[in-house]
């Protein structure tokens, strides 16, 4: 559930995933999640099926991780993950 304040959102999750372009607005919400566990294998997860992405794992608005995706290879059926920072 989210709840519009403004410009700014409450969310109900303490965790999000999203892919994001260049300027850092957000494309695509892949989850919401409050178990830090979860989250963070659900990112892991996104990383190998988005392809030329950036996806952002966040805790509300601090960026926890944050990785860049390549296109899927057929040698080996995998997605690389190019770049990854926090």
């Amino acid at each position: 559930m989210e709840i519009a304040m403004g410009s700014r959102k409450i969310h109900d999750y303490s965790y999000l995933i999203e892919c994001v372009d260049a300027e850092g607005n957000t494309v695509d919400r892949i989850g919401e999640m409050n178990n830090f566990v979860v989250a963070k294998a659900a990112y892991e997860a996104s990383l190998t099926q988005r392809t030329w992405s950036t996806v952002v794992f966040r805790e509300g608005g601090r960026i926890i991780e944050t990785a860049k995706t390549g296109g899927y290879d057929c040698a080996t059926k995998t997605v690389p993950v190019l770049e990854r920072w926090d």
